[in-house]
């Protein structure tokens, strides 16, 4: 869509500018159960958004998945803060596409080699996503107990190819 042209004196309604901004979600779980675990990956459950554009991009039926609108390139966003519970222990964060077993080519959740508490790892990176295509960040510890980690994660998209 082209730019609004606003002339002197006039008002501009905000579905114009509403127009220029990409679809984009975030969302947010401020203490997800991981279970323990060396081959158990525990997807996040998100409770809220932090602040979306597109109701449909996330909604409490399907929790931990952050859905595409539209097809496009979406940069993903977000992170995982380690509680002290983790103690010397691994910890890792997996983002995936459409439930796959592996991780989504072009994204990055650093892993967190103990915490003593509000440790935290940046998930980023780059996935071109299909219409209703999703991504979910998958989480590991081997701390040999549950712990509860703090999680957000978004997607934007930043191109429609």
């Amino acid at each position: 869509m082209p730019d609004p042209i606003v002339y002197a004196g006039q008002g501009i309604r905000a579905d114009p500018i509403n127009a220029l901004v990409q679809p984009h979600v975030q969302a947010h779980v401020g203490s997800f159960n991981v279970p323990t675990g060396s081959s158990t990956y525990t997807p996040a459950a998100f409770t809220t958004t932090l602040s979306s554009n597109t109701a449909s991009m996330w909604g409490a039926g399907a929790p931990t998945r952050l859905i595409a609108p539209t097809t496009g390139v979406y940069l993903v966003h977000g992170g995982i803060i380690w509680p002290a519970a983790l103690g010397a222990v691994d910890a890792r964060g997996e983002i995936r596409i459409n439930g796959s077993a592996s991780p989504a080519p072009g994204t990055r959740v650093g892993t967190q080699r103990g915490s003593s508490g509000n440790m935290q790892v940046v998930a980023g990176g780059v996935v071109i996503l299909n219409a209703n295509q999703y991504i979910e960040l998958y989480l590991n510890t081997q701390s040999g107990s549950n712990i509860a980690a703090g999680v957000t994660l978004g997607i934007t998209r930043i191109s429609a190819t």
